[in-house]
C-alpha cells in the first residue's frame, strides 16, 4: 500500500481536433480520486484519521474495557489529536498514532524492565489495528482475546 496516493489524471482527447498546422489542437483534462483515496471515513486508513479516532477510541474502551485498564485519546494543541495511550493490566502505556498507513507505537512505558526490553523493537512498528500491538505488549490482554476467540469459534461450530 503506498503511503501517499495521488490523484490520477484522465486525459479526454475525444474532443481534439486537428485541420491545419496553425490550429492548436484543444484537449480537456479532468481529475479524478484514485480509488485508495475514497476509504471509508469510519477507516483508521481514511485520509482524515482525526475524524474516526474518536470512534476508534470509544469502540476500543467498549470492547476491552475488561482487557485493559484505561484507553484515551492524547489530548493535541491543534484541537485534533491522532494519538491514543491505553493502559494496560500489567500497567503497560502504550501510545499509538493513528495516520493512513495504521497504527503506529510511539512509545512503551513499563516498571517492568523485561516488557521495556522485549516490546522496545516495537517503537516506530506500523500495525494494521491496535489488537495487534496490544497481543504482543499485554500476556493478559492476550490471553483474554485468545479465550474470547475460542467462545466464538464454539459458538459457531454449535
Amino acid at each position: 500500500m503506498s503511503s501517499t496516493p495521488s490523484p490520477s489524471l484522465a486525459l479526454d482527447t475525444s474532443t481534439a481536433t486537428y485541420t491545419a498546422p496553425q490550429q492548436l489542437a484543444v484537449m480537456t483534462v479532468t481529475s479524478t480520486a484514485s480509488p485508495v483515496l475514497s476509504a471509508s471515513p469510519s477507516s483508521p486508513y481514511s485520509f482524515a484519521p482525526a475524524l474516526s479516532l474518536a470512534d476508534d477510541v470509544a469502540a476500543l474502551a467498549s470492547e476491552y474495557s475488561p482487557m485493559l485498564l484505561d484507553v484515551a485519546p492524547v489530548p493535541s494543541t491543534s484541537n485534533i489529536s491522532t494519538s491514543v495511550e491505553i493502559l494496560t493490566k500489567e500497567h503497560t502505556q502504550v501510545r499509538l498514532a493513528v495516520s493512513p498507513r495504521g497504527w503506529t507505537v510511539e512509545r512503551i512505558e513499563s516498571n517492568d524492565s523485561a516488557v521495556k526490553l522485549q516490546c522496545h523493537d516495537l517503537i516506530g512498528s506500523t500495525f494494521e489495528d491496535p489488537e495487534a500491538v496490544l497481543l504482543r505488549v499485554s500476556p493478559a490482554f492476550a490471553r483474554e482475546w485468545q479465550s474470547r476467540l475460542v467462545e466464538q469459534l464454539e459458538m459457531l461450530a454449535s
